[in-house]
């Protein structure tokens, strides 16, 4: 890989990181100040992260997983047309009920599950017109 590729690919980590912190930090009601606080960095240096021109470094990373009790994953996923008007207690309620359901299943039956959310999230973004890589298109046997 060029290197020019590898910092296009950053650079649009970094946007996609940023705008995923910004919709954590509201689904919280948080203020810049406060999630900086709990960072610690300046909201400066936050407003800079969410707007996606400059990356976040590992520990400032382990700590909004930290912060907001999200995986990597989550803070690096892109989700075309995501709801982000959702509110926390809306989703500790869907959470609730998916939990209980999911205890209920097998090992076949969740990997089975992980498939059609896998397929779900792709159908949306072919709706929203975004290209998906052929690499994740596909889904894990």
């Amino acid at each position: 890989m060029n290197r020019e590729v590898a910092k296009a690919e950053k650079r649009k980590l970094d946007k996609i990181v940023g705008e995923n912190v910004r919709i954590e930090r509201k689904r919280r009601n948080m203020s810049r100040e406060e999630l900086a606080n709990v960072l610690d960095i300046s909201t400066s240096l936050l407003s800079l992260i969410e707007r996606g021109k400059r990356g976040v470094t590992q520990v400032t990373l382990g700590r909004l997983m930290s912060a907001f009790n999200v995986t990597s994953d989550v803070l690096r996923a892109e989700f075309p047309g995501a709801p982000s008007d959702r509110k926390i207690s809306d989703d500790a309620v869907y959470f609730k009920k998916a939990s209980a359901l999911i205890t209920q299943l097998s090992e076949t039956e969740l990997e089975m599950l992980c498939y059609s959310i896998k397929g779900i999230l792709a159908m949306r973004a072919r709706v929203a017109g975004v290209e998906v890589p052929q690499n994740e298109a596909k889904h894990e046997q």
